[in-house]
């Protein structure tokens, strides 16, 4: 292959970005790289962040895009609208064409549809900020949905609002392996926070439990379940029932050599990949894993397939306080745990090494690397 070849990744989050910057800073490719990150952000948003930015506790989720990306990543604000395999081109709204030789696709994950409040995004989040500081002292506030953001969300409300009445809603109650820990309970007792096994409409927010059905809280806050964007399904390209990007354990599209997959809005096929979750902790290694295999065939040789595993799972339960739950590599949880200070120190840590290491790999190409060989050692 000769000339520049051009790479473009769609999606700046963590792993468009984590790819973008590989991409970049490779020495590895026998031929200069282009390398386009397509994303209508204004800079890049810390999604583990959202939820404080929701309950008025943080002002921004924001990171400028120069702290984050290679200089020599051209950023492009612009929103993909299709990709044409066949010719490798992207649509873009209000933009001309974007033309390409390789593509990462790494669009991340959305919201359900709902006309409820959420935390998904910057501008949902600033929303639900809004609701919140404009509810009367003694007013129900439901968060629906009993996983690591609803836990986090709620938590982070009663803090700024000590004065609201607080419910987290989930069909199994507090179920989930890591936050339906005793000592997640407690703090959630603690801090005021009822939990109810039930249902809310996610257009209404009304609430169906086994005592019956009542209406909406004066504020609902959804968190039971996210979407992907619908770019590959529009394209044509192979998707899951639920919309997300097929690929294989190399992460790339089969049948479609120069287009690969990486983050919440992909499903890597094959059992050595059933145990991936939607995280930052996944995207940071698929984002890299993806700008690897490009490398690898622009240099004549065959990518490796993924293996990832894990060692943490991690939640943010308000004024320093956390729970770290130790996992085996396949997400199963094992005995131990950090709880109070202590886990909340561990949390904060490791969401602030999610912006080191995308700076890091913008600064110094490929030192992103985990020990042990490829299994990354973050919850």
């Amino acid at each position: 292959m000769s000339g520049r070849v051009r790479a473009v990744v769609v999606g700046g989050g963590y792993a468009g970005v984590m790819a973008a910057n590989r991409l970049a800073g490779s020495r590895r490719a026998h031929t200069p790289l282009e390398v386009t990150l397509v994303d209508p952000a204004p800079g890049f948003t810390e999604r583990i962040r959202l939820h404080q930015l929701g309950a008025g506790r943080r002002a921004s989720a924001d990171v400028p895009w120069t702290d984050v990306l290679n200089p020599r990543v051209r950023h492009l604000p612009a929103r993909a609208l299709r990709i044409d395999a066949d010719r490798r081109s992207i649509g873009l709204a209000g933009r001309e064409p974007l033309s390409f030789d390789w593509l990462v696709y790494a669009v991340g994950s959305g919201e359900t549809s709902t006309s409820l409040l959420s935390v998904t995004d910057p501008e949902a989040a600033r929303a639900t900020r809004t609701a919140i500081g404009e509810l009367r002292p003694g007013s129900a506030v439901t968060v629906a949905g009993a996983g690591p953001t609803g836990v986090e969300v709620a938590c982070a409300v009663a803090l700024a609002r000590p004065d609201l009445h607080i419910t987290i809603v989930s069909p199994s109650g507090s179920m989930h392996p890591l936050t339906g820990h005793p000592a997640v309970g407690r703090r959630l007792r603690r801090l005021g926070i009822a939990v109810e096994s039930g249902t809310v409409d996610r257009m209404t927010g009304a609430i169906t439990t086994g005592e019956g059905s009542r209406p909406a809280a004066p504020a609902t806050i959804w968190t039971a379940g996210f979407a992907v964007p619908s770019l590959a399904a529009d394209s044509r390209l192979p998707v899951t029932g639920d919309g997300r990007l097929l690929v294989d354990g190399t992460l790339t599209v089969p049948g479609h050599e120069r287009i690969l997959g990486a983050g919440d809005a992909v499903s890597v096929a094959g059992p050595a990949a059933a145990h991936l979750r939607a995280s930052c902790a996944t995207a940071l290694p698929l984002g890299a894993h993806a700008a690897d295999s490009v490398l690898a065939r622009l240099g004549g040789r065959e990518p490796s397939a993924i293996d990832l595993g894990y060692v943490l799972q991690c939640l943010d339960l308000g004024s320093g306080q956390g729970h770290v739950r130790f996992v085996r590599p396949d997400d199963s949880p094992r005995p131990w745990a950090l709880a109070g200070r202590a886990g909340g120190w561990t949390k904060e840590q490791i969401c602030r090494m999610t912006v080191t290491w995308l700076a890091g790999e913008a600064s110094t190409p490929g030192s992103y690397r985990w020990p042990a060989g490829p299994r990354l050692p973050v919850g």
